[in-house]
């Protein structure tokens, strides 16, 4: 299978888990940017969760096999651990008056919790077609 055809399945047709498994995760990149860009405080001066997320997301958009939605599975989990351990999303989530720290928070969460479901399911057997 051509390195292009990775997010295919056997039929030819988009796989449509590991299609949004990709989407969740330069979802969760485009949200932790718009963090940074809003000044939630506790950020490196160039944060390396999008670079992880963009990169990730990539390589399981572009090599083929199951096997590599793990490496994006890894990367949400990293990450949602990270910003579980951080406590500072749930202190944004809960101070909806600042509009853009919380919905850079938000479409984060929303993201990783996409591109883990997305993720297991592209890891599960799929069923035969028509």
């Amino acid at each position: 299978m051509p390195r292009t055809e990775a997010v295919r399945d056997r039929t030819g047709r988009a796989a449509p888990s590991r299609v949004t498994h990709v989407v969740g995760l330069v979802v969760a990149a485009a949200g932790v940017m718009i963090e940074y860009l809003t000044g939630v405080p506790g950020f490196p001066a160039v944060p390396p969760g999008p670079i992880i997320l963009l990169v990730v997301a990539a390589i399981v958009a572009l090599v083929a096999g199951r096997a590599i939605v793990v490496l994006g599975l890894v990367a949400a989990a990293f990450l949602s651990v990270g910003a579980v351990a951080a406590g500072t999303t749930a202190e944004v989530l809960a101070a909806p008056e600042v509009i853009g720290q919380f919905l850079g928070a938000l479409v984060q969460v929303l993201g990783l919790v996409v591109a883990l479901v997305a993720g297991v399911a592209a890891l599960l057997p799929t069923r035969g077609g028509p």
